[in-house]
């Protein structure tokens, strides 16, 4: 059967904003999204990781506390059996507990307070409430068929309990002494049922929105990290299947100068490996399920860092260990290590053989897991330093790889045009952890201005001036290339972003032979905020909100100029 084009927008759940969502993007502000999209041309609408966060300021969607288990953060207050027919509404006029501040950023510590004090609330109203007596029959019925359930709720009774989900931390280590404390007592069994009801209303609602994106002919795509956070019920209940000797990162690429320890040793993720052998023994039954319960929402999926499934970067030391290490040569940390250093596990990509097996690995582990869910499409994000081998692999397997065109160069330092494209691919400008292309490119034609200011100033040092020349003569080539790319000529190429350059490269992107095609929310509506700084923690991560609501930008230019660019292109939404 054919598969059709289509168009895409990112935009993470806690972006959304809606009247009266508490804070946080919510599933109602999700499915106003999903009107938006039907109503605009756009055929899928990409999330990131929708899991059970950590209670830190700015919480990683990609170091989430459970595989399976989803975010309660993000249920419709209204939706909730229980609740009051009417609650104080959220106050967003209060001082921010977070920085920077504002209606233009998630408070997650006043989120959570007002949120939380609203679900025990309604928790209470379910307990007791006769009205309510069929569906506690529900709730009973559907916990007895979720074989996750029951260890998740008992490392959130545990981690309450300890004040933390470091469970390296907890006074008791025992699996069946923590699965006991948590009946222990009535308040510790009530915490328990309280936080299997908070999944269930989870599961609850997000059925409605996967029921009304397919109704709507909108897809929703999903997102499946590389790895868990060591401080998650998966790592501490079934510690069998995850090395953690090892911390999975990438290697240093050069392009996070705003964080020295990423630039001099690269990405510290704090995700323990697999221990692949033993899934496989164990029938892959841990990632079977995972992929099965996204699927039960999303109809297509992102494979994060699909590299990892080759061969991972890894470290001999957690990320809190990393100032220690960010002064030292690679003898000096190895020292500190026993002798092992950062690189790449199972094996490097030196040699052939080398290579070989790391081919076969990942095609062969990959091959599992879309058996998981055989007819979801799925992304495979192949970015960084990538082996020759993956993307022929990915290609072979209908693993969609991404495009970002100022990425694909050939061999004669010439940009690829998008009708030279693999249709099975993903092509984007950026990606959540990028900036907006329009602070890139203001950032790259600055560097241009800069060198051509540095040849007429005549008291720069000859270092500097040579700094700037070279910085400066990089960037231009960039420029041409996107402008290449867009049909620009390199004169209208060099000026600032403007929306004829905006026009120029979004169509573009829209007519390239990729299936999907997809911008962030950012870009498409000139919002020009970062969603995230890899290898930095807190601050703005993860918590910039849209300043509209989805049946606002329904009014917006950018709705209609998206809707007729991916006609033209003809990219559609249906099913």
């Amino acid at each position: 059967m054919k598969q059709e084009r289509k168009t895409g927008v990112l935009m993470p759940l806690f972006s959304l904003r809606r009247d009266g969502d508490g804070g946080i993007g919510d599933l109602i502000a999700l499915e106003e999204w999903i009107d938006w999209a039907a109503e605009h041309g756009v055929g899928f609408l990409q999330l990131l990781p929708v899991n059970a966060l950590g209670e830190d300021d700015a919480p990683s969607p990609y170091s989430a506390i459970s595989s399976v288990a989803l975010e309660p953060l993000y249920l419709s207050l209204e939706r909730i059996p229980g609740m009051p027919e009417t609650f104080d509404a959220y106050p967003a006029e209060l001082p921010p507990l977070q920085l920077p501040g504002g209606r233009d950023y998630v408070d997650y510590a006043r989120v959570r307070a007002y949120k939380r004090a609203l679900f025990r609330t309604a928790w209470k109203n379910f307990l007791h409430d006769a009205a309510l007596e069929s569906l506690r029959a529900e709730f009973t019925a559907w916990c007895g068929t979720q074989d996750w359930l029951d260890d998740f709720a008992c490392f959130r009774v545990a981690s309450i309990a300890f004040g933390s989900a470091a469970w390296w931390t907890w006074p008791e280590q025992d699996l069946a002494a923590i699965r006991c404390m948590a009946a222990e007592s009535d308040e510790a069994r009530m915490q328990k049922q309280y936080q299997q009801w908070l999944q269930w209303l989870c599961a609850r609602e997000w059925k409605l929105v996967r029921e009304h994106a397919d109704k709507r002919g909108v897809m929703l795509m999903g997102d499946v990290p590389i790895g868990i956070s060591v401080a998650s019920a998966d790592v501490f209940f079934q510690r069998h299947l995850f090395d953690m000797d090892w911390s999975g990162g990438a290697p240093a690429e050069g392009n996070f100068a705003e964080d020295p320890f990423t630039g001099k040793w690269g990405q510290n993720w704090g995700i323990p490996l697999y221990r692949w052998d033993v899934m496989e023994r164990e029938g892959f039954a841990w990632w079977n399920r995972r992929v099965q319960k996204l699927a039960e929402i999303f109809r297509m999926y992102r494979i994060d860092h699909v590299l990892g499934f080759y061969r991972i970067y890894a470290f001999p030391w957690m990320p809190d260990r990393n100032p220690e290490f960010l002064n030292l040569t690679p003898d000096e940390a190895a020292a500190r290590c026993g002798g092992r250093r950062p690189g790449f596990r199972p094996r490097p990509d030196w040699e052939a053989a080398d290579r070989k097996a790391n081919l076969m690995q990942g095609d062969h582990l990959l091959r599992r897991l879309l058996k998981a869910a055989p007819q979801q499409i799925v992304i495979g994000e192949d970015l960084g330093c990538v082996p020759d081998y993956v993307r022929p692999d990915l290609s072979f397997l209908r693993i969609a790889g991404f495009k970002i065109p100022h990425w694909e160069i050939d061999a004669r330092q010439r940009i690829i045009k998008g009708d030279s494209y693999n249709p099975c691919s993903f092509a984007t400008y950026a990606t959540h952890d990028f900036p907006p292309l329009c602070n890139d490119w203001n950032d790259w034609f600055a560097n241009v201005q800069a060198a051509r200011d540095a040849v007429k100033d005549t008291s720069l040092p000859p270092e500097e001036l040579r700094r700037r020349i070279l910085t400066g003569r990089d960037c231009a080539r960039v420029l041409c290339w996107l402008g290449d790319y867009a049909g620009l000529t390199p004169e209208q190429s060099m000026v600032p972003w403007s929306a004829e350059i905006k026009h120029a490269l979004i169509r573009a992107l829209l007519q390239c032979r990729s299936l999907y095609a997809c911008l962030m929310w950012t870009e498409l509506f000139d919002h020009p905020v970062r969603l995230n700084t890899p290898g930095t923690e807190g601050g703005a991560n993860w918590r910039p909100r849209m300043p509209f609501t989805a049946r606002q930008a329904a009014g917006l230019p950018q709705a209609e100029w998206l809707k007729d660019l991916s006609a033209a292109a003809g990219r559609t939404t249906a099913l």
